[in-house]
């Protein structure tokens, strides 16, 4: 007679659960294990609460990472605006402390600090 594996293996496992059964305290352990796992099964109402909060965590995240990621897009933008400006600054006092012409370079200091944009909490 044939046999194929998993009909073996599973007529192994029934052998050794219900030998495993003969023990009365494995028996208990069990019963109370069947009982509570279909307390879990038929509790809806946890189940759904469960389910609820977990979905607005993940909303709460989903939309934290939303603001962050506009904000350091918005942050991205001004530093974009904010560089040129630097730079050109940098390179007029690089100018200025190397060709000496200091009256005619603090000139174009001043007034290339007009171009710097200006943040929000410093607006008027």
């Amino acid at each position: 007679m044939k046999m194929s594996i998993s009909k073996g293996l599973f007529i192994g496992s029934l052998i050794g659960t219900a030998i495993s059964l003969l023990d009365k305290h494995t028996r208990q352990n069990a019963v109370t294990n069947m009982q509570h796992a279909k307390e879990v099964v038929t509790d809806y109402e946890h189940m759904t609460t469960s389910l609820n909060s977990t979905a607005e965590k993940i909303k709460r995240t989903a939309v934290k990472i939303s603001d962050d990621a506009v904000f350091v897009k918005k942050q991205l933008e001004e530093l974009k605006g904010i560089t040129p400006v630097v730079a050109s600054i940098i390179h007029d006092t690089k100018e200025a402390f190397f060709n000496g012409d200091t009256r005619n370079q603090e000139r174009k200091l001043v007034s290339s600090i007009q171009y710097i944009p200006e943040t929000g909490s410093e607006r008027r």
